[in-house]
């Protein structure tokens, strides 16, 4: 039986032409797949008459995915009866959560508005790049606080949707 050899040329122009293409279709059917799976966002908005309790005009305009909780600055009362911030945080998943502190629930007046493919918008794919010995392209998501989207927190479960969605596409291209 004889040995067969590739050239360096050879490499490169697989490497240039259907290796690439290869990389190129896999890359568009992962970021299609993780913008499926994507979990929408929320913002956090406060009453818009200027009364809202510090900790939660802190918050307003904070966005998040959905799985992910707001971050309030933890409140106090300050020893003449006005509400101040204090060190630390609480998490909530909406306003009015029941996990929130009574004096961050008690009359909160808050909205969570709900944004539809927020985090899809957000995902995005790198050009493919061509060394020698490797060509590669990337899925990336950009969005504030997107590895506890993924991953998850010690207040939240991950959703998961980039590991999914990798995992549908090897087993789909599995070969």
């Amino acid at each position: 039986m004889g040995k067969a050899r590739i050239t360096p040329g050879l490499t490169a122009r697989l490497a240039a032409g259907p290796v690439r293409r290869k990389v190129e279709r896999i890359t568009a059917a992962a970021a299609a797949e993780t913008r499926d799976r994507a979990p929408d966002a929320k913002t956090w908005t406060t009453a818009p008459d200027g009364r809202a309790r510090p900790s939660h005009a802190h918050a307003d305009g904070q966005t998040v995915a959905e799985n992910v909780s707001y971050k309030l600055p933890k409140a106090a009362t300050a020893p003449d009866g006005t509400p101040v911030i204090a060190p630390g945080y609480d998490y909530a998943s909406r306003p009015r959560d029941p996990r929130l502190p009574r004096q961050q629930s008690d009359g909160c007046r808050c909205h969570s508005i709900p944004l539809p493919g927020e985090l899809a918008r957000a995902t995005r794919i790198t050009p493919v790049v061509v060394t020698p010995g490797r060509v590669s392209a990337s899925v990336v998501c950009e969005y504030h606080r997107v590895v506890e989207a993924e991953f998850g927190s010690s207040q939240d479960a991950g959703a998961h949707f980039m590991g999914q969605a990798a995992q549908v596409v090897a087993a789909r291209y599995r070969t």
